[in-house]
């Protein structure tokens, strides 16, 4: 009945894993747990074998890395089952009935999100906050706010959907860094009138990178979305649900997106300095990524 589905890269899973065993066995249903390394250091590999001693689960490792899209649908094909729920690796279960919660909606609805949260306390290493600012002022939202606009919330990160469905988008391949394969599926949904339901079933965020790795990702997901938005069909539309695309055509509307590249290349490493050694307010890392836009376009 539910394949429960973790790509996983470089984090420990064995607490996860067993918590969603313990989770299904309680609901009394069948169900399978597949997890795919995609070329995690050996060190994580080592632990995480251990799995495999569980009856309902199977993992795999890939031996060289593939990338989020490509191992999120080879997860899929592996499943047996109709539904699919995905859980990124580095998350942790708050609610004893998280799978049930899914349970009583997935049969009324083909894609279901969620959601996440992040920890409430500060992290006490400054050199994680401004993973941890993003998340809590950019990512969380409740269900009530993510189903004013439910297809421009799409998030991987703790969602259930049915095959059928998923084989008739899958994740992008193409995009093989990080950032915004989220987003083009989302935007794929939407194309086809699948609307995606958000209810309250968060999990915890609890792989936070540190201000350098993630201001490097963010570009890399910058990057991605450079090229999404030059390929034919997704100008108007795709564009519209982007928060940082809508700044970025409205500069360019204004004929400020010159203006504004030429300052951030100016102060980018002021800028960058700033957002990695303190606690930032978030708008100079909105206008970090604004700029950044700016600069490759």
């Amino acid at each position: 009945m539910l394949s429960i589905l973790i790509p996983v890269y470089n984090f420990d899973v064995i607490e996860l894993i067993e918590n969603l065993d313990s989770q299904a066995r309680k609901a009394k249903i069948d169900f399978e747990i597949i997890a795919v390394d995609d070329a995690s250091e050996d060190k994580y590999k080592t632990k995480n074998r251990k799995i495999n001693t569980l009856p309902n689960v199977r993992y795999f490792e890939e031996s060289q890395n593939n990338g989020r899209a490509r191992v999120r649908n080879k997860l899929a094909e592996y499943a047996r089952f109709n539904n699919l729920l995905f859980i990124d690796c580095d998350s942790e279960i708050l609610d004893k009935n998280f799978i049930l919660n899914y349970l009583e909606h997935c049969r009324q609805n083909e894609v279901i999100c969620g959601g996440l949260e992040y920890v409430k306390r500060v992290p006490q290493d400054k050199s994680y906050y401004l993973r941890w600012l993003y998340g809590t002022k950019r990512e969380y939202k409740n269900a009530r706010d993510r189903n004013k606009n439910p297809n421009a919330s799409f998030s991987s990160f703790n969602f259930l959907i049915n095959k059928d469905v998923f084989d008739q988008i899958k994740f992008n391949e193409t995009i093989t860094n990080y950032g915004h394969e989220d987003t083009l599926f989302g935007y794929e949904l939407k194309k086809r009138n699948i609307i995606i339901k958000h209810i309250d079933n968060p999990m915890v965020h609890i792989g936070l990178e540190t201000n350098e790795e993630f201001i490097k990702k963010t570009k890399e997901g910058i990057e991605n979305l450079k090229q999404l938005m030059k390929q034919n069909g997704y100008e108007k539309v795709f564009i519209k649900d982007i928060t940082l695309l809508n700044y970025f055509k409205f500069l360019q509307r204004i004929r400020l997106s010159k203006l504004f590249r030429y300052l951030f290349n100016k102060l980018e490493k002021r800028l960058y300095n700033y957002l990695v050694k303190n606690k930032p307010n978030i708008l100079f890392f909105d206008l970090f990524k604004l700029g950044y836009l700016c600069s490759i376009n």
